[in-house]
């Protein structure tokens, strides 16, 4: 009687394991192109996304620095050598 379970174990082991392999050949099988398709539709999308926000930006052709004429020096008056 032990040898029977085992060699049913045995045989529940390897069929699930070929389940697997051929589950995983057929979603890779199937699933390929339709994930390349999706992606390719994603990133069309995304293209026009960004197309139609670049050219929203009011702020693109700024040419202004309002800290321009500013002539300042921060580190004018700094004592440098503590020990003096």
């Amino acid at each position: 009687m032990r040898g029977y379970n085992a060699a049913m174990n045995q045989q529940l082991l390897i069929g699930a394991v070929a389940g697997l392999i051929v589950g995983a050949a057929a979603g890779y099988f199937f699933g390929y192109d339709s994930g390349w398709e999706q992606a390719a539709q994603a990133a069309r999308q995304e293209a026009a996304a960004l197309s139609a926000q670049a050219s929203v930006n009011p702020f693109e052709d700024v040419q202004t620095n309002p800290l321009q004429d500013v002539k300042t020096n921060p580190y004018e008056g700094v004592k440098t050598n503590p020990f003096d």
